[in-house]
Parts: structure tokens; sequence; C-alpha cells
């Protein structure tokens, strides 16, 4: 449900969540290395649009990226 040190979640359609570690991911995948070299959230996360980013012109299967901040486990 919520396992330790993931840091990426990607929700599916359904509610489905899947959790992943971004090297291994960037290291697989040169568009998931794209993604994550990406410019950081903004400064405020609590603010405007929570740090949303629109995806869609990427191509099927990436719609948007959220960033949200999460306890250290």
């Amino acid at each position: 449900q919520a396992p330790l040190c993931a840091d990426v979640v990607f929700q599916l359609q359904g509610g489905h969540r899947v959790f992943a570690h971004r090297v291994y991911l960037a290291t697989a995948c040169s568009r998931f290395y794209d993604l994550f070299t990406l410019e950081g959230p903004p400064e405020s996360l609590g603010e405007g649009d929570g740090g949303s980013r629109d995806l869609s012109a990427w191509g099927r299967g990436f719609l948007s990226l959220r960033w949200e901040p999460v306890a250290d486990p």
C-alpha cells in the first residue's frame, strides 16, 4: 500500500497505484530520465496548481506530473 523508500508513484486508472524508484526508471528509459531531470517542484507546493505539470504532449501514457512532499521514513 505504501512501501518505504519508493520515490515515484504511478496513479493508474481505477485508482491503482504502482510504486517505483526513479533511479531505476531513469537508467532503463531515456524518457524517464528526461522526466526526472525537468526543473524541480515549485518553491511552494501549497499554492496554485500544487506542483502539477501537463505532460499530455509527451504522448500516450503521460498525462501529468505532480510533485508532493512526503514524510521521510
